[in-house]
């Protein structure tokens, strides 16, 4: 079995004892049913260390940190941010789950013209689970952040200026993804910008542009929503080396 891997918001030093977070403590002590003195993996502020279990019930986990980890698990070379139309249903929860696995350092969920779903506490507080829970099993150094839901405009002003910035639209043409990865030495972010179900309107895609943002084509077919975040992701990861 795979020794498990924890994040914890406190310090660590080597022989610190860390007191889990409750849902990993009930994951550690009931789910994988761990004992004194096994391994596991502890990730403080993006570092990994060797630990143990120390003291295990189900109300309260604490572990010993003993070294930094030889493994330190991975992180993409540049900071990558999905800007995520929100979405009907569960597709959200599949959009964090797999852009957290393949490296992206914070999520923003959008409100575009033609979303028909809305943000909420609930649901970003479930988001963040996902994060974490994507986090952990990936073998990240951080657990990604995920913004509240904010307007398109007010991502692009955030997010856009400074960075390469790359808006998925099914109408751009052909070769329009390599031509924007030829432009940038990708010295800073990389911003993944994704629509709706519906899709980008006219007026979305020119709000882009005007911020400096490229728009790319994702290929030949259409994908869905929850789909092409991690297919640019992945094409960009691809196409600079990363992998």
């Amino acid at each position: 079995m795979a020794v498990p891997r924890y994040f914890t918001d406190f310090e660590v030093a080597a022989g610190a004892l860390v007191v889990l977070d409750l849902s990993d403590a009930h994951h550690a002590s009931t789910v994988l049913r761990c004992n004194i003195g096994e391994p596991l993996t502890l990730v403080s502020s993006g570092v990994a260390w060797d630990a143990e279990f120390d003291h295990l019930r189900k109300r309260g986990v604490i572990v010993r940190a003993l070294r930094h980890a030889s493994d330190q698990g991975g992180e993409l070379p540049a900071p990558v941010v999905v800007l995520q139309a929100l979405t009907k249903g569960a597709k959200f929860d599949e959009v964090v789950e797999k852009t957290v696995e393949l490296g992206a350092v914070r999520i923003v969920p959008m409100k575009c013209e033609r979303c028909e779903a809305e943000g909420g506490s609930n649901k970003l507080e479930r988001w963040r689970r996902i994060a974490r829970a994507a986090a952990m099993q990936s073998r990240r150094r951080v657990v990604p952040a995920i913004d509240a839901t904010i307007s398109w405009g007010n991502a692009l002003a955030r997010y856009a200026p400074g960075t390469l910035t790359l808006v998925a639209f099914e109408a751009a043409p052909p070769g329009t993804f390599e031509t924007a990865m030829r432009s940038h030495r990708l010295q800073g972010a990389v911003v993944i910008a994704v629509g709706p179900e519906g899709g980008l309107h006219r007026d979305e895609v020119d709000a882009a542009t005007a911020q400096g943002a490229h728009v790319v084509s994702l290929g030949p077919t259409i994908l869905r929503t929850e789909t092409a975040a991690a297919a640019l992701l992945a094409a960009v990861a691809s196409r600079a080396g990363w992998w």
